[in-house]
C-alpha cells in the first residue's frame, strides 16, 4: 500500500473490514479527514463472513430489531456503492426455511400471524423435490447476500486513491492521548475509533465491554449439479454463489477463537449438506475457511466514545449481522460525530459505565 503523508487527521480508524471501511467511508463522505489503518498480518472476520443478509432468525424466527430501517440503508448504501465502483456487490435471493422439529413449526405457526412479520415470511411448502423437508419449509423475504470481498477490495482501492489508508500494525503502547487529541507515530487525529473486530476485547479502554465472540468455519463446494436460485437455511445454510459454486456454513465454537480451520467442521458441514439435500450432489472442496464473529453478550453492537477518554471511540460488535448492520450504524455514528446526532441507546457503550 502507498504510504500517505503524515498530515493530521480528523480520525484515524484501526481495522479495515467491514466495520472499519463503511464508517471510513461514510466519514469522508461528510468531509471529515480520515486515515483507515489496517494491519495486513491480521485476519479479517469480514473476509470470511458470507455477507448472509436475513431480517429473520433464529429457531424462534426473531424479527431483527428496526428492520426497516436497516434494510432500507443497507440497501441504498450497497447500491450506492455498486454505481461508484461499476460493481455488483449485493444479490438478492430468496430463502428456502426448512422446518426441522415441532418448536419450529409452532413459531412459524405464531409468526405469521403477526402482521410485523408479513413482510418477511412466505408461504408454507409440505416439500421440495431437492431438499430434505420432511416436516416442511416456507420461504423468506428480503434475503440474499453481499459479496464482502469485492466491496473491501473496491472500499480499499478507492481508499488508497484518496491518500487515505496505510497499512500498519497498531501497537496500544504506541498511542498517546494527548488534550487535542491523539498521537500515534508521527501522525496527530483529533479522534481515533477502533474497528478491531473480536480483538477488540483486548483493548485497554474497552476491554471492559463484554464481548461474546464465536469462531465460525464455512466451506465452499464447486459441483456440476445445477444449484437452485435460492439460499436455503436448514439450521446450517447453503448460498449460491452461482449455478454450479456454493458456499456452507456455519459452525460455531465459543471456546477455541483462532482463524485455524479444522477437520472437525469441515466433517460436521459436509454431513449437514447430505442432510439437507434429498440427492447430495457430486461436489469438490474449493476452500474451507474460519473466522471469529465479534459478537457481544446483549447482542446489540458496541459504539461511542471512552468515558474517561472521549479521543477513542469504537464502532464494533455486530456479530454475525455485519452486512445489514453496519451501514445503518455506520451512518449513525458519523452523524453523531459530524453532527452530534444522539447514538441508540441500545448501542452505546454508556450502557456499561454504571
Amino acid at each position: 500500500m502507498n504510504q500517505p503523508n503524515k498530515l493530521s487527521h480528523d480520525i484515524l480508524i484501526v481495522g479495515s473490514g467491514l466495520a472499519g471501511s463503511s464508517l471510513a467511508y461514510r466519514l469522508m463522505q461528510s468531509g471529515k479527514r480520515v486515515l483507515l489503518i489496517a494491519d495486513p498480518d491480521t485476519p479479517s472476520a469480514s473476509r470470511v463472513a458470507a455477507g448472509l443478509i436475513n431480517p429473520v432468525t433464529g429457531q424462534r424466527l426473531v424479527l431483527q430489531n428496526n428492520i426497516e430501517a436497516l434494510l432500507a440503508t443497507a440497501l441504498s448504501f450497497y447500491h450506492q456503492l455498486e454505481e461508484l465502483f461499476d460493481q455488483k456487490l449485493l444479490h438478492s435471493r430468496e430463502m428456502l426455511r426448512v422446518i426441522r422439529n415441532e418448536k419450529e413449526a409452532k413459531a412459524w405457526k405464531k409468526r405469521k400471524e403477526d402482521p410485523a412479520y408479513k413482510p418477511y415470511l412466505g408461504d408454507f411448502k409440505e416439500s421440495n423435490s431437492d431438499i430434505n423437508a420432511p416436516a416442511g419449509l416456507f420461504s423468506q423475504h428480503h434475503t440474499g447476500f453481499l459479496d464482502t470481498n469485492r466491496l473491501l477490495d473496491s472500499l480499499h482501492r478507492h481508499f488508497l486513491e484518496q491518500q487515505a489508508m496505510q497499512a500498519a500494525k497498531v501497537h496500544y503502547n504506541d498511542i498517546s492521548v494527548t488534550p487535542d487529541g491523539v498521537q500515534w507515530q508521527d501522525i496527530h487525529a483529533k479522534q481515533m475509533i477502533f474497528c478491531e473486530g473480536w480483538r477488540g476485547s483486548n483493548n485497554p479502554w474497552f476491554n471492559h465491554l463484554p464481548f461474546q465472540p464465536a469462531k465460525g468455519e464455512i466451506v465452499t463446494f464447486y459441483t456440476d449439479f445445477r444449484l437452485p436460485e435460492h439460499i436455503i437455511n436448514a439450521g446450517n445454510w447453503i448460498i449460491p454463489i452461482d449455478q454450479h459454486t456454493f458456499k456452507l456454513g456455519a459452525t460455531y465454537d465459543w471456546n477455541v477463537l483462532d482463524e485455524s480451520v479444522t477437520d472437525d467442521a469441515k466433517e460436521k458441514l459436509m454431513q449437514a449438506m447430505n442432510q439437507i439435500f434429498v440427492d447430495p450432489p457430486k461436489s469438490r472442496l474449493i476452500e474451507q475457511s474460519a473466522g471469529v464473529r465479534p459478537g457481544s453478550r446483549d447482542k446489540e453492537p458496541f459504539i461511542g466514545f471512552h468515558h474517561e477518554h472521549p479521543q477513542l471511540g469504537i464502532f464494533n460488535g455486530f456479530g454475525s449481522k455485519g452486512s445489514l448492520l453496519t451501514p445503518w450504524y455506520s451512518e449513525v455514528f458519523a452523524r453523531h460525530i459530524t453532527h452530534g446526532d444522539a447514538l441508540p441507546a441500545s448501542a452505546n457503550i454508556t450502557r456499561f459505565n454504571g
